[in-house]
């Protein structure tokens, strides 16, 4: 059985449709044959397709969840039969994939998983100095309710007056944010502009990454195909996972940052062509995003269908 985390359904048909014909159909029929069995139930007449009228309107949604989950299946146990998997643990190698003999592209990855949201650091940049205004008044209770105890044991003596204005001096500037005003602007204006910069090159990506004995496995997956919420997903999985989960998907890059990158052929360097302009541009936009999705050592880059928790 599996659990499931993320599931393409688009992609899963798509590439079901080239290797099992039939396969949307015969899912299709069994639905159906589901509601015939269910007319047939015992009761008045008609009651049974009354029933599977309210069902049917009711639990669309889920029920075509349902189907999408056992087509995955059917999907899966086929590209397994007809060889068309690699499947990888966290023991094997960047080479399980790079050197496949059958020149197989699709991977099966069971490890644990990192999830990476950027669109998530992105709205904790913006709220992290008044976060942190609060937790340094937070901290510092402790103190604010001995000097309430104290000033409650004083009461309006007049013989304390000192003391009681000088605790009270005390007590509205423990009620204050300890962070000083030049410190926290710097901060706002610090994570401002790196809050722009990150925008830019993680773009709300929703990655999850998989450590092998040699290599990092890393794929963007697209939020609209996701089971649940990403809150919902992070609590119970937390954002590193304890538990193994599967990836399986289309290894689509296969990287080795350890060398390095060829030279690109020389440009013309004068009256260059729109074309050279183009191409050099495009070479420094990739260079750039290069520093956010790109990790140390070798990487393979999964376009993903699946990700799951087998049961």
């Amino acid at each position: 059985m599996k659990n499931f985390v993320y599931l393409d359904e688009y992609k899963m048909y798509s590439l079901s449709s080239q290797v099992m014909e039939g396969v949307t159909d015969f899912v299709i029929k069994e639905s159906k044959r589901s509601e015939t069995d269910s007319e047939e139930q015992k009761g008045p007449m008609n009651s049974g397709k009354r029933m599977a009228e309210i069902i049917e309107t009711a639990s669309a949604s889920v029920e075509k969840r349902f189907l999408h989950d056992y087509a995955y299946s059917l999907f899966e146990d086929k590209l397994v039969e007809l060889d068309k998997v690699v499947f990888l643990s966290g023991n094997s190698s960047f080479e399980d994939v790079a050197a496949d003999k059958a020149g197989r592209r699709i991977v099966r990855v069971r490890a644990k998983a990192n999830f990476l949201d950027a669109a998530d650091i992105l709205k904790s940049l913006d709220t992290l100095v008044d976060m942190q205004d609060a937790l340094s008044i937070v901290a510092v209770n402790d103190r604010r309710e001995e000097i309430l105890l104290e000033l409650a044991m004083l009461g309006h003596s007049q013989s304390k007056k000192g003391a009681i204005s000088s605790l009270r001096h005390e007590l509205d500037a423990l009620s204050k944010s300890q962070i000083s005003r030049d410190k926290a602007a710097n901060d706002r204006l610090q994570y401002k502009n790196l809050s722009a910069v990150l925008e830019h090159g993680f773009k709300g990506r929703l990655d999850v990454r998989m450590s092998l004995k040699d290599c990092k496995v890393t794929a963007d997956l697209k939020r609209a195909c996701l089971k649940d919420p990403e809150d919902f997903i992070f609590k119970t999985y937390s954002r590193v996972a304890n538990v193994e989960l599967v990836l399986l998907g289309i290894a689509t890059q296969l990287r080795d940052h350890d060398e390095d990158d060829e030279d690109d052929d020389e440009l013309a360097e004068e009256n260059p062509t729109l074309g050279e302009v183009v191409a050099n541009s495009t070479k420094a936009l990739h260079d750039l995003e290069g520093h956010f999705t790109r990790v140390q050592g070798k990487q393979v880059v999964i376009d993903p269908i699946a990700l799951y928790l087998e049961l």
